[in-house]
């Protein structure tokens, strides 16, 4: 269900391109300074939006610096952290840690439930330093695990649930952005919840797995319209904020970067499609 809010480079200038990868280092290096080496594979995209995001807001006191890691040994890379970093370390932990936990108690995936230990302790810390962000994030994927089990009539149930959650995880302090930002994040939540379903509807209607999408009796190609709609009332709180500092990245990822992934997946689809279309022409 994550990475789907990631940047869109093709269109994004040479400078912001090295301001975004200097973000998503530091992420990646602040996640393995606190929660140990192999965390640094729960780094996604999604997260480090929400440093920018933040930082952007906050504009806290950042350091800066280059470095080498496992994925890039030869070439110093740069990197910039702040508190907001931090933050968005420890929410990449919980976030993960309950992925996985529900990977296992789904489908009893081993590997899961192994990376799922390794992680426990590291989540353990991350609630006790935030306790009303994990607490919300135990309670939403919990009712989102019932709505799913019910298989629930009503499309946005489950997307309502995800928003819930990531408009916790946008309020890293109660202040007076607070209602902005879980407006920002309820939105964006259940723009990614319906976007993955859509981008998961074909493969569920052959598994029939439960997904608002095919409740909607919508195809996948479809549902653009209704992702305008949500991503607009997510957009709609973006303007309310005075996001300046990487003002440029945040827009590029809100109004571009965000529709990659199902762009991707229809082109995918329709040369799917093309290919099994000449095979039976050819067979006839």
């Amino acid at each position: 269900m994550f990475g789907y809010v990631r940047p869109n480079l093709a269109d994004m200038s040479q400078e912001a391109q090295a301001r975004y990868r200097a973000h998503y280092c530091g992420l990646c290096h602040t996640i393995g300074d606190r929660h140990g080496q192999a965390a640094r594979m729960t780094l996604t995209f999604d997260l480090a939006y929400l440093t920018i995001f933040l930082g952007s807001l906050y504009e806290p006191e950042e350091v800066s610096g280059e470095g080498r890691c496992v994925p890039h040994p030869v070439k110093k890379h740069a990197w910039v952290r702040s508190r907001v970093t931090d933050y968005a370390a420890d929410m990449t932990i919980a976030l993960t840690y309950h992925k996985l936990m529900d990977d296992w108690q789904d489908d009893r995936n081993i590997a899961a439930k192994g990376a799922s230990a390794v992680l426990k302790k590291a989540y353990i810390r991350v609630k006790a330093d935030w306790p009303r962000q994990c607490k919300t994030i135990e309670r939403t994927l919990a009712n989102l695990s019932q709505v799913e089990k019910r298989r629930d009539l009503s499309p946005d149930a489950a997307a309502r649930c995800f928003g819930e959650l990531m408009a916790e995880l946008f309020v890293m302090q109660e202040d007076y952005w607070s209602g902005a930002l879980r407006a920002f994040g309820y939105s964006l939540g259940r723009y990614i919840y319906l976007l993955d379903a859509a981008c998961d509807a074909d493969k569920d209607a052959k598994k029939g797995s439960y997904n608002p999408v095919l409740l909607m009796e919508k195809k996948p190609e479809d549902m653009r319209d209704t992702l305008e709609m949500v991503l607009g009332d997510a957009s709609a709180a973006f303007e309310k904020l005075p996001l300046i500092q990487d003002e440029e990245i945040l827009r590029n990822i809100l109004y571009s970067g965000v529709w990659l992934g199902y762009n991707e997946y229809l082109h995918k689809k329709d040369k799917k499609m093309m290919k099994e279309s000449e095979v039976k022409g050819h067979g006839e």
